[in-house]
């Protein structure tokens, strides 16, 4: 006989083993393959080992929207050695950025776009909140830089589902959760102008593993070698 705390157990658990088999998951990694005759010059800081690092990989297909919400977030992006760090953020509507400024110099963090756009100088020490309230999707971030350094950039992803990463040194995503169907999982590294997409299916009780591979192929512009 089954003791009755052991029928309890699993009254509780079963919902979230019923809901877990009834979704599934998709996992991958980001590459590049460099092409000596197209060089990227600025790919020795994000590829490491063949793994492509800051890159933004978002879904799209399916009720992505219907996905839990979640708590409004504030990420912290700082203004140090004349360079913002982290260079490439991804959040959702409604979250804040917090601009910092570590340096010993004046900073700026400015963006336009035709929605809206913010231009705020800091001191050194000082700081901007600033709430991204449209979304931008994976194919338009807001470019931000600083009118007193040119060189200074970052990028803003904003995005109006949960489904979103920007990958780490390994390259490596993934999502749990999904409901079966057809999504397309879209990739774009701001920093490369390398855009690349690919098309999963995704089965309950499983994960589908992806390898989204990029090379100058997917560049977007012609910057003979320059970026």
């Amino acid at each position: 006989m089954i003791p009755l705390r052991l029928f309890a157990l699993i009254a509780v658990l079963l919902p979230g083993l019923r809901q877990e088999a009834a979704t599934g998951g998709v996992e991958g990694v980001a590459t590049y393959t460099a092409d000596a005759q197209r060089p990227w010059r600025l790919g020795r800081y994000y590829v490491r080992k063949g793994a492509l690092s800051e890159a933004v990989v978002a879904l799209t297909g399916g009720d992505l929207k219907a996905a839990p919400a979640t708590t409004p977030a504030t990420v912290v992006v700082d203004q140090k050695n004349y360079q913002f760090s982290p260079e490439t953020v991804a959040i959702r509507i409604g979250d804040r950025i917090r601009f910092t400024n570590s340096d010993e110099a004046v900073h700026n963090v400015r963006a336009v776009t035709l929605d809206y756009g913010f231009n705020e100088s800091m001191a050194p020490g000082a700081e901007h909140l600033q709430t991204f309230k449209t979304a931008t999707g994976i194919a338009h971030p807001l470019k931000v830089g600083c009118v007193y350094h040119s060189a200074m950039r970052a990028w803003v992803f904003v995005f109006d589902h949960p489904r979103f990463k920007v990958t780490e040194t390994d390259g490596a995503f993934r999502w749990d959760g999904l409901p079966p169907g057809t999504y397309t999982i879209d990739v774009n590294h701001p920093a490369g102008d390398l855009r690349g997409s690919a098309t999963v299916v995704v089965k309950a009780g499983e994960t589908t593993k992806v390898e989204l591979r990029l090379s100058p192929d997917n560049r977007k512009s012609d910057d003979s070698g320059e970026k």
